[in-house]
C-alpha cells in the first residue's frame, strides 16, 4: 500500500480536485482500490463524496489522531493507494501526514504569491525526511507562465511533474455533482491531464 499526501500552505490550490481525481483515476486499473482520508475541516472532499452516485471510491473523514489505526485497517482491507487531502496550513495535521506518506505532493498555482508560499511546504518536507514533488495546478490555458514557474521552483530542489494541470471547467463541473472530469468528457484534456500526472505519480512510488 502507497500513502499519498497533498500538502500546502496556500488555500484554493486545488488539493481536494486532484485528491479525488486521482483516486478515481487509481481505482480505474482492474482490482486497484483507493481510498481517501479526508483530513481539511473544510470538507471539500467529504462535500465531493456526498454528491456522487459511485460508490467508490471509499472516503473517510478524519483528524490525525486516527490516522494509524486508518491506515491499518486499510493495509489489512489489501488497499493499494491512500490519498489524504489536508488543511491548507503549516501545522500538526500537515506533519502528521507527511510522515506517515511514501510520497507528498505540492501543488502550485503558478502565481507569484503561490509560489512565495511554497517555501515552508518545502520546509516540512525536509523536516521529516519525507519524499516530495511538485506539481503546477490550475495553469492558464495557452500560457507559458507555467513554464516560468517551474524555472522559478527548480531552486527548492524538488522534482517537478512534466504535466500541468490546466484550469478547465470540467474540473469545476466536477467538483458540484461528485464525478471526475474523465467521468464527464472521457477523451478531453481535463482528463487526459489527470490520466498522464497520475501515471507519473505511479512512476515516483515505484509502482
Amino acid at each position: 500500500m502507497k500513502t499519498i499526501s497533498l500538502l500546502t500552505r496556500k488555500g484554493g490550490s486545488g488539493k481536494s480536485t486532484l485528491t479525488t481525481h486521482w483516486a478515481v483515476e487509481a481505482e480505474r486499473t482492474k482490482g486497484r482500490r483507493a481510498v481517501i482520508f479526508d483530513f481539511d475541516p473544510q470538507g471539500s472532499c467529504s462535500s465531493w463524496y456526498s454528491k456522487r452516485q459511485a460508490n467508490s471510491p471509499l472516503l473517510i473523514q478524519s483528524g490525525p489522531e486516527a490516522v494509524q489505526d486508518h491506515l491499518e485497517a486499510c493495509k489489512s482491507e489489501d488497499v493499494d493507494f491512500v490519498l489524504i487531502d489536508t488543511v491548507p496550513d503549516i501545522n500538526a495535521i500537515a506533519v502528521h501526514a507527511a510522515r506517515v506518506s511514501d510520497l507528498v505532493v505540492i501543488p502550485v498555482r503558478p502565481s507569484v504569491l503561490d509560489i512565495e508560499a511554497i517555501s515552508a511546504s518545502v520546509e516540512l518536507v525536509e523536516g521529516v525526511g519525507a519524499a516530495a514533488v511538485i506539481i503546477l495546478n490550475q495553469s492558464p490555458a495557452g500560457s507559458t507562465i507555467a513554464d516560468e514557474a517551474t524555472q522559478v521552483l527548480g531552486q527548492y530542489g524538488l522534482t517537478i511533474c512534466p504535466i500541468y494541470i490546466v484550469s478547465r471547467i470540467a474540473f469545476s463541473r466536477s467538483m458540484i455533482d461528485g464525478r471526475t472530469a474523465r467521468e464527464i468528457e472521457p477523451s478531453g484534456k481535463a482528463a487526459r491531464e489527470i490520466r498522464d500526472s497520475w501515471k507519473w505519480i505511479k512512476q515516483q512510488l515505484g509502482v
